[in-house]
């Protein structure tokens, strides 16, 4: 058989009410010049099940359970496809997205990275607004933009499987979160071309429990990226500095969630530790606040501030 055009690659841990709607996604595509591999990295509930009525459309692939980039790695070392197009197992593709990203690449040999907007659902809070509404591409995308956040990759991309063999597979380090962002890095370190389309051809789902809602994991992860580039020698003065600001503010948002998560533990001497070395930071009179009642009336108020620890301002 001739190698298809785009390999996608989904990874699968425990999301057995989420993986036929991506499957079906996939389905549906008008663009059929594809391979769909399904890394199942090591799941306890029912993906297994839920995979079965589509063993016969994908690459099947089940390990233990070595996280995201583990995964990810998985497939991408089987990928035969020219371009690589990342799915997480919990969203939806609209009909088009192979079609008119492929169309991109094709079109413009310069574009190595490709990403789409997205609607996001499942979530009250979120339900129908735009990824690109909140996060911004702003391009054109450089390093020093995505290390300050400034522009946001979606995780659904496209690019070409040669980049991999320059910038490296997804650090399995990082089993946390943040591996995708680690990457994006590389890419712009290599000097590789990102462009984006305002049209949304995925819905993102935005659920309790995925690993970007975790305040302390998000905010340790990032802080591994950064102290990855830190140790970089290629990471330039420039680069240094704009890292000191971010690391300080990622510190804070950990602090911050360790000391929620301690409330809730009902470890207040604990709570109360890093809610000082959060505030240290944002300085704030709501954490003030908060700081006192641990001390003074800790059972009385830690439902209250569990609420508040969410939002220093």
């Amino acid at each position: 058989m001739s190698n298809p055009k785009v390999s996608i690659i989904i990874p699968a841990y425990n999301v057995a009410p989420y993986v036929g709607e991506t499957l079906r996604s996939v389905a549906r595509q008008s663009y059929t010049d594809y391979e769909a591999i399904v890394i199942n990295d090591g799941s306890t509930d029912e993906t297994e099940r839920a995979l079965e009525p589509f063993r016969d459309r994908i690459i099947y692939i089940r390990q233990e359970n070595r996280g995201l980039s583990g995964a990810r790695n998985t497939g991408l070392r089987v990928a035969r496809g020219r371009y690589v197009a990342l799915l997480d197992s919990d969203d939806a593709w609209t009909p088009e997205y192979l079609e008119k990203l492929v169309g991109r690449l094709e079109a413009d040999p310069q574009i190595d990275i490709i990403f789409p907007n997205a609607v996001l659902f499942d979530s009250p809070r979120w339900e129908g607004k735009l990824f690109q509404d909140f996060y911004p591409p702003r391009e054109p995308v450089t390093f020093e933009k995505l290390l300050t956040q400034e522009s946001t990759i979606f995780i659904s991309v496209m690019f070409k499987r040669e980049l991999l063999d320059a910038a490296g597979l997804f650090d399995e380090a990082l089993r946390e979160g943040c591996e995708d962002f680690d990457l994006w890095l590389r890419f712009a370190r290599h000097g590789f071309r990102f462009a984006s389309t305002s049209e949304p051809l995925v819905r993102y789902r935005k659920r309790n429990g995925s690993l970007s809602s975790d305040e302390v994991r998000v905010a340790r992860s990032v802080i591994k990226v950064y102290e990855k580039v830190l140790a970089s020698p290629e990471t330039t003065p420039r680069q240094r500095e704009l890292i000191a600001p971010l690391l300080a503010k990622r510190q804070a948002q950990l602090n911050r969630g360790l000391s929620k998560q301690m409330i809730m533990a009902r470890d207040f001497a604990g709570a109360a530790h890093h809610l000082a070395r959060a505030n240290a930071h944002y300085r704030s009179f709501k954490l003030t606040l908060a700081a006192a009642g641990l001390r003074i009336v800790p059972h009385l108020v830690a439902k209250l501030v569990a609420r508040s620890l969410s939002d220093p301002s």
